[in-house]
């Protein structure tokens, strides 16, 4: 008995890795990148067009390469891993889309709604995401209010977004709300982020190299292991972000608000921290070789074996982890 037993469970468990086998691999799983299959892990096809209305107007939309999609409203509709290159989304709603691996190099996405849309592994190089001017009659958003933006003004939506691993080499998402959104892995090289929302963002081994995060808030972002050399990060909020073996090589923080933030181990050789705030900031292991610190505030900074811009090593304020805020 216990033989025939034995037998069954291992035929089922056959069966079971088979189907998982074919399963498209929903949800969880990472698509293959820049595939142009499109389908549905339920039907087995996916609808690539789509009918909506723009000012009572009936109008279509098709998802592919060079799509003319502008005010597209999309909202929960969209799951596509396929050829978007050149697809103009401006001002559409994209909200909850699914877009994990599709390939939206030189896409138009200015003013698109993208609140909560997975772009895991996404091709978003050369992409538009930067203001566009208010349609007629309608008056620019700004501050606060751009969350309730209406279509056609304000910057993008990207709240809470998966952009994991995506290449967003070069974009413009100057002004763009990117609270608590992932870009762990992605490329920002060249990114224009200047008054970016970036707060509880998780950016942890983000490749940034030169990206322009000036006056960015980074409030409690996660920003472990980043290689942020050559960044322009001028008047940034940085208060409580995770730094820790962050490259900040000749990276700009003039005027930055470092406040509490965990510096560990990160590397900032010719560094310009002229007038930052590093009030109880903790910089173990840190190296400052070369640093411009003028100006700069330390009060209550953990030392302990950190480089020093003269070439000293610091180790005056040595204090376990658990001490810190005792």
């Amino acid at each position: 008995m216990v033989r025939y037993l034995l037998i069954a469970a291992a035929v089922a468990l056959g069966a079971a890795g088979s189907a998982a086998a074919q399963s498209p691999g929903w949800p969880g799983t990472e698509p293959l990148p820049f595939s142009d299959a499109v389908g549905s892990p339920t039907s087995g096809t996916w609808d690539t067009t789509h009918t909506y209305a723009v000012n009572g107007k009936k109008r279509t939309c098709t998802l592919t390469r060079g799509a003319k999609c502008v005010g597209a409203q999309l909202r929960g509709r969209v799951k596509h891993h396929g050829d978007l290159r050149k697809a103009n989304l401006r001002r559409a709603d994209l909200r909850h889309a699914d877009l994990r691996g599709a390939n939206l190099a030189g896409a138009d996405l200015r003013s698109a709604k993208l609140r909560h849309a997975d772009l895991r592994g996404a091709n978003l190089k050369g992409a538009k995401f930067h203001y566009t001017r208010p349609v007629h009659g309608q008056k620019p958003m700004r501050g606060n209010q751009a969350g309730s933006c209406a279509t056609g003004c304000g910057p993008v939506q990207l709240p809470g977004a998966d952009l994991q691993s995506s290449d967003m080499h070069g974009a413009n998402l100057a002004g763009a709300n990117l609270k608590g959104a992932n870009l762990t892995s992605a490329t920002l090289n060249g990114a224009n982020m200047k008054n970016a929302n970036l707060r509880g963002a998780d950016l942890e081994s983000a490749m940034m190299w030169n990206v322009f995060l000036d006056a960015a808030d980074m409030t409690g972002a996660n920003l472990e292991s980043a290689k942020l050399l050559g960044a322009r990060l001028p008047g940034a909020n940085l208060t409580s972000a995770d730094l820790e073996d962050a490259d900040l090589n000749n990276a700009a923080l003039t005027g930055a608000n470092l406040t509490r933030a965990d510096l560990t181990s990160s590397v900032m050789r010719g560094a310009d921290l002229a007038h930052a705030n590093l009030t109880d900031a903790n910089v173990t292991r840190a190296d400052l070789s070369r640093a411009n610190t003028q100006g700069a505030n330390f009060a209550g900074v953990v030392f302990c074996g950190t480089a020093m811009p003269d070439g000293s090593t610091n180790s005056s304020n040595c204090v376990h982890w658990w001490q810190r805020w005792v």
